[in-house]
């Protein structure tokens, strides 16, 4: 009698997209974090925030591709396990009324989440709140910002707004060797050359 050999193979779709969907899950639940407790947008540029080598920007990027990426291996799931999800799903309103309550319990709470979050109540405005201490409080600011995006002025119109030439601020930045130095520069991208901060470059030359 012959015996047939069932060999599997080399490889597997369903555990792929399962890894893939916790991974992303893992990676995006990360970025999300490290993004919460980023100080806000112009600021973060201003004191040249980083988190573990990225800043803001690196930490949006990866946080999108993640997320699209988690969306995808999650609609993939969706689809590769869509019979066994239908049957799950349908023993909570069958006769047997068999997971019912759980369900209605994830409703409630995800209902509840959403008002909350947007009408700005409890438990919600706690997180943003929390937001906030970080957003606008980081440990590294040294000096308040002159005005709004002052790290996009360029060498000239920072040096216009202290009262002082362009030149004189252009030769001190030499002076102190700094590389990249020129009038129309603008202090983000002086700042990024040298290893600094937008902050940095204010405080040595107001």
């Amino acid at each position: 009698m012959k015996i047939e050999k069932h060999t599997s193979p080399l490889f597997k779709l369903k555990p792929f997209v399962s890894f893939l969907t916790i991974f992303s899950f893992l990676l995006l639940a990360f970025s999300g974090f490290i993004l919460y407790i980023r100080p806000e947008g112009s600021l973060a540029r201003w004191i040249g925030w980083r988190a573990i080598g990225l800043d803001k920007s690196g930490w949006e990027a990866v946080h999108i591709i993640f997320c699209a990426l988690f969306v995808l291996a999650g609609l993939t799931h969706l689809v590769l396990n869509f019979k066994a999800i239908v049957v799950y799903l349908t023993k909570g309103i069958d006769n047997t009324r068999r997971n019912l309550l759980e369900m209605v319990v994830a409703v409630v709470v995800v209902v509840v989440l959403l008002v909350t979050a947007v009408g700005k109540m409890p438990p919600s405005s706690w997180l943003m709140k929390g937001r906030a201490a970080f957003k606008n409080n980081p440990r590294a600011l040294l000096v308040e910002m002159p005005v709004p995006d002052f790290e996009k002025r360029t060498l000239r119109e920072a040096a216009e707004y202290l009262g002082r030439s362009p030149e004189s601020v252009v030769q001190e930045l030499k002076h102190r060797g700094l590389k990249g130095v020129s009038p129309d520069i603008t202090l983000e991208k002086l700042a990024r050359q040298n290893q600094m901060s937008p902050q940095d470059i204010y405080l040595l030359i107001r």
